[in-house]
């Protein structure tokens, strides 16, 4: 998709009304201060698709569809968000910036992008110069001078200052390394410091071939300096969706027809340099659904090869889990104890690597093992416990005919009767969707049952969350200060709606785009764009009041979590530990604080 300036966007959608617009597709009659009609995206009767021409969206409560102008024409036409621009700009009479190609960012990622290519090319200029034992280190690491060329790897020296003294000599603007994180303001004088110190420099590429951010190992010994330092998030790096070499291993993984996810840059490194290119690494986050949908594009085969120790174990259980649910194949491949893929191909070659890929068993074979090793199966409050956590990944796979086949093989391997285990997942279905609805609040009908993606599976208080979210889109000005007051990042905790809280909080005020349009502009995820249109048109008759409902729900929400987390980590503990009486206190105190929520009220 081609970026364009947040001014053009604006201009476009200036120029052309969205009832207009879609009343050439729909017939639209008024009804109080939106309009109404026939859906066109799925057959109805009684009309529920609704036109606002005050916030310029559209909401279907049939279906769930919803958007602004370039949304819809998108889904009405199956097009690409540059091609409804495209469409609607010549239609406007506007023109278009020309751009070099598809992945031309606006002006403003576009400084942010040539300031990362700046710091790269100092990074790779500083590894040239670098000291005889940090060249050794490398060395040390079998990492060759073609692949520390192919990944631009870089050296950031000790110095605080290193970087910023190059930046200030050549007379480059300091913001957009300030907003990429790469200088850090210091609080006691105000001047920025260098966030990558005696550190070796990875740089993290785009699917484009940009470069958005960076991972950096520390060199140091000291155990109390963090092992690796990732670029904070900024708005050409959400590292959600940036998986590590997938931009060089891409052609690889087309070709090869599956993909390898390793957990640090080193094992991707030595791999690709020894053959084994179709490899890929997260960025310092655990695997996200949108990682999922990301290497669908490429594959829908995947082995996750981890270390055989207990966090290389767990990263595989969540990792898998998330692809799994997002119909991804998987195959859970652990190395020998002591080895990683790194040390592995390093000691035993790439054929050996190979034939061990071999043995790499299907997710669901590794889910159960794990689930028989963690409980006493033999006794039945272990095997309950074991299939009550089996049926809690299976409950959110959309796929009636995946979920039939995986339960017949737990049935059979675990001796139970197919009809008992399926009876368990449908009332697991029934109470988290009425759990669900008495969440939400909202008398609208579920999402399309015809889509072809996966439902979105909210926890905590997400009704509160997502209007949350709204009203502070729809009350900008009134609202703003006192959600930002009292609202962190922690207190969402959907991941969707955590981020999308991230995004308003880098609106500005003088942007072109009104804040919900510059939201939804950017907002991928269809399911979660059509929830906040729906948001967007609710009606609230005090603003104010609903919000301090939804903080307590909010802050509540998570406090509970936190508390029930806390009273299984001292239930864990033995009371002549130490740390025993330090999580007592803890939990008091998330107890008192969940009291005064629970009474909360806005001034």
């Amino acid at each position: 998709m081609a970026l364009i300036p947040d001014s053009v966007i604006e201009q476009i959608r200036e120029s052309i009304n969205i009832v207009d617009f879609i009343g050439r597709f729909v017939r639209l009659k008024r009804s109080g201060r939106n309009y109404m009609g026939l859906c066109p995206f799925h057959r109805e009767k009684t009309p529920s698709f609704s036109v606002s021409p005050e916030k310029q969206i559209f909401h279907c409560f049939g279906c769930g569809v919803g958007g602004n102008i370039f949304t819809f024409l998108m889904k009405y036409e199956n097009i690409t968000f540059y091609e409804a621009v495209q469409r609607l700009a010549k239609e406007a009479g506007i023109s278009l910036p020309r751009t070099k190609g598809p992945s031309t960012p606006p002006s403003a990622n576009e400084a942010l992008l040539k300031a990362n290519q700046i710091a790269a090319s100092f990074y790779q200029r500083q590894l040239q110069q670098a000291p005889e034992d940090v060249k050794a280190y490398l060395r040390e690491r079998g990492l060759t001078d073609l692949i520390l060329e192919q990944f631009g790897i870089g050296y950031a020296p000790p110095g605080w200052d290193s970087l910023l003294q190059h930046l200030e000599h050549f007379h480059y603007p300091l913001d957009p390394y300030l907003t990429l994180g790469l200088l850090i303001p210091s609080e006691k004088s105000g001047r920025p410091y260098d966030r990558f110190r005696n550190r070796i420099i990875f740089p993290i590429y785009s699917i484009a071939g940009q470069i958005v951010g960076f991972g950096a190992r520390t060199l140091e010994n000291d155990p109390n300096v963090p092992k690796y330092v990732n670029s904070p998030e900024s708005p050409i790096y959400q590292k959600s969706r940036i998986l590590f070499g997938l931009y060089q291993a891409r052609e690889a993984i087309r070709e090869e027809g599956y993909v390898i996810f390793v957990e640090g840059y080193m094992d991707l490194l030595q791999l690709f340099q020894h053959g084994i290119r179709n490899v890929v690494a997260t960025s310092g986050t655990a695997l996200t659904p949108q990682h999922a949908r990301l290497i669908r594009r490429f594959t829908q085969k995947v082995y996750l090869c981890y270390d055989s120790d207990t966090a290389g174990i767990n990263a595989a259980v969540r990792g898998g889990e998330v692809l799994f649910q997002n119909d991804v194949e998987v195959h859970v491949l652990l190395l020998p104890e002591g080895e990683d893929p790194d040390s592995f191909v390093r000691t035993y070659g790439p054929e050996a690597f190979q034939q061990k890929l071999g043995s790499a068993v299907p997710y669901l074979e590794f889910r159960l093992q794990y689930l028989e090793k963690k409980y006493n199966m033999n006794q039945a409050s272990g095997r309950s416990q074991a299939i009550e956590d089996i049926l809690e990944m299976l409950v959110a796979m959309k796929n009636q005919v995946q979920q039939s086949f995986f339960i017949n093989q737990i049935a059979s391997r675990w001796d139970v009767p197919p009809t008992v285990l399926m009876n368990q997942l449908l009332q697991k279905k029934k109470a988290r969707r009425k759990w669900r609805e008495a969440e939400a609040e909202e008398t609208a009908p579920s999402p399309p049952q015809a889509s072809q993606t996966k439902k979105l599976i909210f926890q905590g208080a997400w009704g509160a969350e997502k209007d949350t979210l709204a009203l502070l889109m729809n009350f900008y000005d009134d609202l703003n200060d006192i959600i930002f007051e009292y609202i962190e990042d922690a207190d969402f905790q959907n991941p969707e709606f955590r981020n999308v809280y991230i995004l308003i909080r880098k609106w500005k005020p003088s942007s072109p785009s009104p804040i919900h349009q510059y939201v939804l502009d950017r907002l991928e995820d269809e399911q979660l764009r059509n929830l906040l249109t729906e948001a967007l048109q609710k009606e609230y008759q005090n603003p104010a009041a609903y919000l301090a409902d939804c903080l307590r729900r909010l802050k509540t929400a998570r406090l509970q979590t936190e508390i029930k987390r806390t009273s299984k980590e001292i239930k864990s503990i033995p009371k002549t530990d130490s740390r025993y009486h330090e999580m007592r206190l803890k939990l008091n105190e998330l107890t008192k604080q969940l009291q005064q929520w629970m009474e909360f009220q806005l001034d």
